[in-house]
C-alpha cells in the first residue's frame, strides 16, 4: 500500500513518490498476499528492461548504490 511505512521509507530515501501498482509482472503479490509489505525498485528503466541489449546507465547505478547505502544507514540507526 502507498501508505504503508516501507513504502514511506522509501520515498524519504528516493525523493520518489511511489506508485500504487505497476503493469509488468513481479512476486511482490505473493508477498503482499501472506501478509508483508512489497516494494519493487531497481536500477534503470523498466522500458529498456529485460530485452536484447538492456542495459543501465552509470547514473542509474549510483542512484542505487545511494539508496542501498542510505537503506543500510537508516536500518543501523
Amino acid at each position: 500500500p502507498q501508505d504503508s511505512s516501507l513504502a514511506a521509507l522509501l520515498a524519504e530515501l528516493t525523493g520518489e513518490a511511489p506508485l500504487a501498482a505497476v503493469s509488468y509482472g513481479t512476486e511482490a503479490g505473493l508477498y503482499q498476499a501472506a501478509g508483508f509489505d512489497a516494494i519493487i525498485c531497481g536500477p534503470g528503466d523498466i522500458g529498456r528492461a529485460h530485452k536484447p541489449d538492456e542495459y543501465i546507465l552509470a547514473s542509474e547505478l549510483a542512484a542505487c548504490q545511494r539508496l542501498i547505502e542510505a537503506l543500510g544507514a537508516h536500518c543501523a540507526a
